[in-house]
């Protein structure tokens, strides 16, 4: 079945970026770059960053707008779920036609336009199903009604926000649902970080085919928010303290009031959690400076900052804004003497900026094989193509071109 959009031209994309950075960098000549930008088509209408935004807020303004014409129309049978369920299913399926038209028609692709299509649907059709489901019902079961809403449309438009939000919907999942059993209480911070590691192992999985090319910036949303979050659930502080808090607050949302609140300071194994506070952080910079993977490096430098301030919230050895004064200077240091050392790259490090470095965040599985399929370039120019003969891989991991 066909996608949203055109899944050739996103890959032509990917491979023109790629091919623009060999280019600044002096691996590609002029000509090399024109038959690279003849041979590679890409028929999107394009914006910049600032305009995308400023679009996708006047469409969904727009689209709220008419929503709220035909909302008088429908509180007439508000207390009916059942019709309001589908007065509200059956806009968001009339917002998505309209949609769809505008992108096929206005070979629209991520300019804003079509991205508040896509989510303001979505919202208003998972809306509408959840009224059909009783009330009283838990948070947990909502999410799973939205979640393979969530899932289909992310795989039919591969949209960056519905990724976002099909993440968050299984976080909220997850959490509600074991709010329920002492036991599941007990195995929350254990569950939260199994599933962060699954998400962050399957979007690394994915990423290594190359028909995921038209799902990459949500597979790469997906590795953050997965190693964000294992970091996260592992922390001494947040597992102790704002995890209690935060747990009996549901739980009272969720009629669980007749249980004991479990207080804050209550934790099983806290040895455990104040080894896995600095051990992930140190393993993520192991593994980043390992890789040369950038992802890593930032979120085990934030880490070990959260592990930091963790020890700071229990033993006060120094007050918070004389700490907080010295380590901004300590950072400070560091990074001045981070970028006068990596002027002259070493050990596959470099103060380069992106555009000349060989840092791509994140594995682009289909530029390298699009760039070495022969039948693919026209024959007269392929004698006047070499894209380098070095090696390369994930997050720019390879020695050279």
């Amino acid at each position: 079945m066909s996608k949203a959009y055109n899944q050739t031209w996103i890959r032509n994309q990917d491979v023109l970026q790629q091919a623009g950075r060999w280019h600044r960098q002096g691996l590609l000549t002029d000509a090399q770059q024109a038959t690279v930008q003849a041979t590679y088509p890409v028929g999107f209408l394009q914006t910049n960053s600032f305009l995308e935004i400023g679009l996708f807020l006047f469409t969904t303004v727009v689209i709220l707008a008419v929503y709220l014409l035909v909302l008088p129309f429908a509180s007439a049978i508000e207390n009916d779920r059942l019709v309001y369920g589908l007065v509200n299913a059956g806009f968001g399926v009339a917002v998505g036609i309209v949609g769809a038209v505008l992108i096929n028609k206005r070979k629209l692709y991520r300019n804003g336009v079509d991205n508040a299509f896509v989510v303001m649907a979505t919202g208003f059709v998972a809306f509408g199903l959840n009224q059909f489901i009783p009330e009283g019902v838990s948070l947990s079961t909502h999410c799973l009604l939205t979640l393979p809403l969530l899932l289909l449309v992310f795989w039919y438009y591969g949209d960056t926000l519905i990724a976002l939000l099909a993440v968050i919907t299984l976080y909220t999942l997850i959490y509600n649902a074991t709010l329920h059993t002492d036991a599941g209480r007990t195995l929350l911070p254990y569950t939260l970080m199994l599933a962060s590691a699954a998400l962050y192992f399957v979007s690394t999985w994915l990423l290594r085919f190359e028909k995921t090319t038209y799902y990459l910036d949500g597979l790469h949303l997906g590795q953050w928010l997965g190693l964000s979050m294992l970091l996260v659930s592992s922390n001494y502080y947040v597992v102790r303290e704002l995890n209690g808090v935060l747990a009996d607050s549901v739980r009272q949302l969720d009629n669980l009031q007749d249980q004991p609140l479990r207080a804050p300071g209550t934790l099983a194994l806290p040895g455990l959690f104040w080894v896995l506070t600095f051990s992930l952080p140190l393993l993520y910079l192991w593994l980043g400076t390992t890789r040369r993977d950038r992802m890593l490096l930032i979120l085990g430098l934030t880490g070990l900052t959260g592990a930091l301030a963790t020890v700071h919230s229990y033993w006060h050895l120094i007050p918070t804004n004389a700490a907080m004064t010295v380590g901004g200077f300590i950072l400070i240091g560091l990074a001045v003497l981070g970028i006068r050392h990596l002027r002259t790259p070493a050990n596959g490090f470099t103060d380069a900026p992106d555009d000349d470095s060989n840092d791509t965040n994140g594995s682009v599985p289909t530029v390298p094989a699009a760039l070495h399929i022969n039948q693919a370039m026209p024959p007269a120019a392929q004698s006047n193509i070499r894209f380098g003969g070095g090696k390369m891989g994930g997050g720019g991991a390879g020695e050279s071109y």
